[in-house]
């Protein structure tokens, strides 16, 4: 062997390059991909390690016992265990224009795969899969670090080893057994003390390649590095912390916990908006931005992870695409009752056509599907309800206000688990002849997402079940663990799934005194679901008794591997890819009763989110990797993927219980519970955050689950006259929009099964979950995160470039959607962190009237990324608005985390209208809207005149044009409605004749005076007044109460009523004043959502206005 010192011998010249320029560039990207945009790739050379002759643990002879055709494989054979890959890489310091070099010694990482699932494991072959490649050894280039150079050969079989000089003990002429190859030798001989990310025996490490050309270049690049370097012996023990400390990323060993543990974030943070999650920041005064750093790097992985290409999968998203579970749940307060009724309209959500609710409503065969009929009969006179989609005439239709926006295409719909039987008619037969989807069953020959979704395939494929009171007895109190009662319920669900049952089989159950929960699953399905896991926390007497509570189940939902589809002509057996797994979390709880504890109840909600608590095995899921790192041995119910709560909460409402009464025995008060809900306890407290929040729940249309009586103890509708009906039992949801979607397709009650002084409820959803490789996900993650690792400890500023620092909305008019777009590029050669910060610590980050998307982010070297920019003034803004100046200039502050911040300017002129004000303020306009300068010009009361202009235009237009039976109730043209506004607006004439035949036009007026109506920010009738118009008997009675009005309040319920009059005199259609009736009453005497008084019923609202149009 010849030593050299970083000096290239004339003997390279006579070898020649095996590798390709394909497989060159490939090795390339490969080493590129391990490092961040800082470093800079110089050369990249494939070797082949020569194990230390006396290292036994490294002997080529220990490698080649474990595989004996080693040897005789070529050099570039990617499946070669002693392959490396040696790259020189520098880095400069833009700081101090230093640069830094060192050789990257890289490896494949190898596993063994058995040649054929069925073979045992003690026959598995030993071919070896190329991997992800992963940095072995780093070698700094400064002061003593040298080179050593030698001619070699490379024997062809097993005893013959990659040695330059014969083997120890190797038999005379060994060198001479087959073909040789020539080449040369290369040994790393280190600086003094050079950093490594594992311990070795020896510090040289020595390599054989016959690719002499690129070799020639190693040594160039390593002589120049080592010439431009500021490092000498004497400082080279503390380069891993000083001049070297751009190693220190790929030195560490460490993991992100976080982002490859199976185990979910927690739910609570995940629905939050990624501005939320990070820390407080203002203009000048920067947040904890490592913090910030690690939360938008977080995000931003897990967001790329499903975007990045998989070779795991079909789809170009990195996932194999989406599949679904349905999923029925029901909680059902049993009051101390064994079952005695059927539950087959609570378990399976089937209706008799026959059934009535306690309430006296009609329920169709699967009522609660999808909305399915209603719960609340239609009405006999017409009403809102009978006029479908009538919103347009109240606001303008999304879909016109999006109109020029592009349509996104529409997803794949996800793919069932389970295959549609054969034969509805027989359940239980054709459970035995479904293929099972079990992680033995071999890949289908076709693909599962193509087969169309059968109509009886609509059932769920997991039923949960949750069960409060089930025992009240004084022996379950003390924690008795009998299962007698969960024995008789678990037989009464399977003799309500009827034919069905035996297709059905219990995974899990948990019960704590009386509460009880209980999970089944479709057999076929049964091995998809694991790492179950219970418990379970008392709330009840001493805040520790198992009256009061709750129970939880928590379990893994893992794909069959036949769903996780090989890319288009490749094969792969199911046996080499792992779905990963979807968690699911249930908790059925109990919390405290009567209506005055609702502070009880929140506070037990808050102890039991502490309390519930899932213990796993140490380092099963979680594993420490720094020092010191401890291992959590218990996750919470919010470290899930999907979380429901199946609940008796005992909330009640916040009214008297006769109000309540009255509401619910009024036929026909449409939208009743709607009304009622806005006074719900739980939902009081949703909104206050004081329990439950981030949760959400499905819309309600069933009556009062609680509390029923039989016998003499009860009203009309079959409540307890001395308990006041309430929505007592309620499932809630939260779910990890990054990974799952879930909607909600039922909610109801089953008022039929009368057991209970409680009535079940059940509610059906389909979960929607990622399907993905789970190594390979953890593969892109850790590619994707090594590009973004160490941004808070680069030597390098964070910079980046706005494509123009002034945004101009132009004129922002009402209802005229305006959107701009900015251009964020990354100037630096370091990924960097962006976020809005507001100006002042209390102070928004952007004014009212504007949104921003995104507002935080990450950005890579020259990535560029839009920010869009929207302003939609809708009546709650133009409220605002309309009383304010109409610059709308400002500035955006947006922040470079451990950067500067850069100032935008955004301005706009905003274009005032008659919509969405008051009218006394419309009385005392000087002339139309449009042509104040300030609303400092509005004039005083004592000036005002009787009615607005604006109104009084639009019925003398109409009143002058032929009637028309449309008027009202036919949607309109927007265009012509953006016309007629704008003529209201700015006072000029409209551009229509009286005389026009284009039906268009007068049904664009019609609706042009519903929105302006429906807009004010008081309506007509003030609700105060609207319990006296409801006490009225006559037409009299009805025309004197309009003395009780403000006096622009009355000349405008004169003018429109006189002018609705008018038409229904006109009209043959005798339903034609009822139909208009229900138009205008919930306009003319609109609710106010914030009251805390209980609004009047529809029907008496249009019973006041019938006094004055019929």
């Amino acid at each position: 062997m010849t030593a050299v010192i970083i000096e290239s011998s004339t003997i390279l010249s006579k070898a020649r390059t095996p590798t390709t320029t394909a497989n060159v560039m490939g090795v390339y990207d490969d080493v590129r991909a391990l490092l961040t945009s800082s470093e800079v790739v110089q050369v990249v050379l494939e070797a082949l390690f020569v194990p230390s002759a006396d290292d036994s643990s490294l002997s080529f002879n220990a490698h080649a016992n474990k595989s004996p055709n080693v040897n005789a494989l070529p050099d570039d054979d990617p499946t070669n265990p002693n392959r490396r890959i040696l790259a020189v890489v520098s880095h400069r310091d833009d700081w101090d224009l230093s640069e830094e070099g060192c050789i990257f010694v890289c490896k494949y990482k190898s596993t063994p795969t058995p040649t054929s699932p069925s073979l045992p494991a003690s026959s598995a072959s030993t071919t070896l899969l190329n991997g992800e490649l992963e940095i072995q050894r780093i070698y700094p280039i400064y002061g003593s670090f040298a080179l050593a150079m030698g001619q070699m050969r490379r024997g062809p079989s097993s005893d013959v080893p990659l040695t330059p000089g014969p083997v120890p003990g190797s038999p005379a002429g060994a060198l001479e057994k087959g073909p040789t190859r020539s080449g040369f030798s290369l040994t790393i001989i280190p600086a003094d003390s050079p950093p490594s990310s594992e311990s070795t025996n020896e510090s040289h490490s020595t390599f054989f390649t016959p690719d002499i050309p690129t070799l020639k270049l190693l040594i160039a690049e390593c002589k120049r590095l080592r010439e431009v370097s500021e490092v000498d012996d004497a400082t080279g023990a503390s380069v891993a912390t000083h001049q070297f400390a751009w190693l220190g990323m790929y030195l560490s060993s460490r993991a992100k916990v976080s982002l490859l543990s199976s185990t979910p974030p927690d739910l609570r943070l995940s629905t939050l908006p990624l501005l939320y999650r990070l820390s407080p920041a203002s203009a000048g005064q920067p947040g904890d931005d490592t913090a910030d750093i690690e939360v938008v790097r977080e995000g931003w992985v897990r967001a790329r992870a499903r975007e990045h290409p998989n070779p795991s999968s079909r789809s170009s998203n990195g996932y194999g695409g989406r599949g679904r579970l349905k999923v029925r749940i029901g909680t059902f307060n049993v009051n101390d009752k064994l079952p005695s009724q059927d539950l087959s309209a609570w378990i399976q959500g089937l209706h008799n056509d026959a059934t009535l609710n306690s309430g006296g409503n009609k329920e169709g065969e699967r009522g609660d599907k999808g909305g399915g009929a209603p719960t609340i009969p239609p009405l006999a006179r017409t009403s809102p309800l009978t006029l479908k989609g009538f919103e347009w005439g109240r606001t303008k239709s999304n879909s016109s206000i999006h109109s020029s926006t592009a349509t996104p295409a529409p997803e794949p719909e996800p793919v069932r688990f389970t295959q549609p039987s054969s034969s509805s008619q027989n359940t239980a037969s054709a459970t035995t002849t479904v293929a099972s989807l079990s992680s033995q069953t071999t890949l289908p020959t076709s693909d599962p997402r193509d087969e169309p979704e059968s109509p009886a395939n609509d059932e769920p494929d997991l039923l949960i079940l949750g069960f409060q009171e089930l025992d009240l007895s004084t022996e379950a109190l003390l924690y008795s663990t009998r299962t007698t009662r969960e024995d008789a319920w678990c037989l009464a669900v399977v003799a309500a799934l009827g034919e069905k049952g035996g297709g059905w089989v219990k995974l899990a159950s948990k019960q704590l005194v009386g509460m009880l929960i209980l999970v089944f699953v479709k057999k076929e399905l049964k091995d998809c679901f694991g790492d179950v896991k219970t418990t379970a926390a008392g709330a009840g007497l001493l805040g520790v008794m198992g009256n009061k509570g709750a129970v939880a189940i928590r379990l893994t939902f893992t794909p069959p591997a036949s769903f996780l589809l090989p890319p288009d002509n490749q094969t792969t057996t199911t046996s080499t890819r792992r779905p990963g797994p979807t968690t699911l979390t249930f908790v059925n709880a109990h919390l405290a009763a009567f209506d005055e504890m609702v502070d009880k109840r929140n506070l037990d909600y808050q102890e039991l989110c502490r309390k519930l608590s899932f213990e796993i095995e140490p380092g099963s899921t979680l594993t420490a990797t720094r020092p010191g790192e401890v291992v959590r041995e218990a996750v919470g119910v919010f470290e899930s993927d999907v979380l429901f709560w199946i609940v008796d909460l005992n909330y009640r409402l916040d009214l008297p219980d006769i109000d309540v009464r009255r509401v619910l025995g009024t036929k026909d008060w449409e939208g009743k519970c709607e009304v009622l809900l806005r006074f719900d306890q739980l939902k009081k407290a949703i909104q206050s955050k004081k329990a439950f929040d981030g949760f959400q729940e499905g819309p309600i249309s069933h009556l009062p689950s609680y509390r029923f009586s039989p016998g003499l103890a009860m009203d009309k509708l079959g409540y307890d006259i001395k308990r006041k009906p309430a929505w007592t039992d309620r499932i809630l949801y939260m779910f990890n929009p990054a990974c799952t979607t879930v909607t909600q397709t039922s909610y109801s009650s089953h008022p039929q099964i009368t057991m209970s002084d409680h009535r079940p409820v059940a509610a059906d959803y389909d979960i929607d979950v990622d399907i993905y490789d789970k190594d390979q996900r953890d593969e892109t993650i850790r590619k994707l995160f090594r590009q973004v690792d160490h941004m808070e400890n680069s030597h390098e500023r964070p910079s980046i470039k706005l494509e123009d620092a002034f945004v101009d909305f132009g004129n922002v008019c009402y209802e005229t959607p305006v959107t701009r777009t900015l251009n964020v590029r990354n100037t630096g050669r370091t990924p960097c962190a962006y976020r809005f910060v507001p100006i002042q610590a209390d102070a928004p980050i952007h004014p009212e009237w504007l949104k921003i998307e995104p507002l935080a982010g990450l950005l890579l070297p020259d990535e560029v990324v839009e920010i869009k920019m929207s302003v939609y003034v809708d009546n709650a803004l133009a409220s605002i608005m309309n009383l304010q100046p109409k610059d709308l200039g400002g500035t955006l502050i947006l922040h470079t985390v451990m950067g500067k911040d850069h100032f935008i300017s955004v301005s706009g002129e905003y274009q005032y209208t008659c919509f969405a004000n008051r009218l006394t303020t419309l009385t005392r306009l000087p002339g139309p809207i449009r042509s104040l300068k300030s609303p400092s010009e509005i004039k005083a009361e004592n000036h005002a005149i009787n009615a607005p202009r604006e109104v009084m235009r639009v019925v003398n237009w109409m009143m002058t044009h032929s009637t028309q039976n449309e008027l009202f109730l036919s949607p309109p043209d927007e265009e012509i409605v953006d016309t007629i506004r704008e003529c209201l607006d700015t006072g000029d004439e409209f551009p229509y004749p009286h005389d026009t035949q284009d039906c268009k036009i007068p049904i664009a007026f019609s609706v042009t005076l519903l929105r302006l109506l429906n807009s004010l920010v008081e309506p007509v009738v003030p609700p105060l007044l609207h319990a006296r118009c409801m006490q009225m008997t006559s037409q009299d009675e009805a025309f004197e109460l309009l003395d009780a009005l403000p006096a622009a309040a009355v000349n405008v319920w004169i003018s429109v009523t006189a002018f609705l009059h008018f038409i229904c005199q006109s009209s043959k259609d005798t339903e034609h004043v009822e139909k208009i009736a229900s138009v205008f009453a919930p306009v003319l005497l609109r609710d106010d959502p914030l009251s805390t008084v209980l609004p009047v019923s529809p029907a008496g609202k249009r019973k006041f206005l019938l006094y004055f149009i019929s």
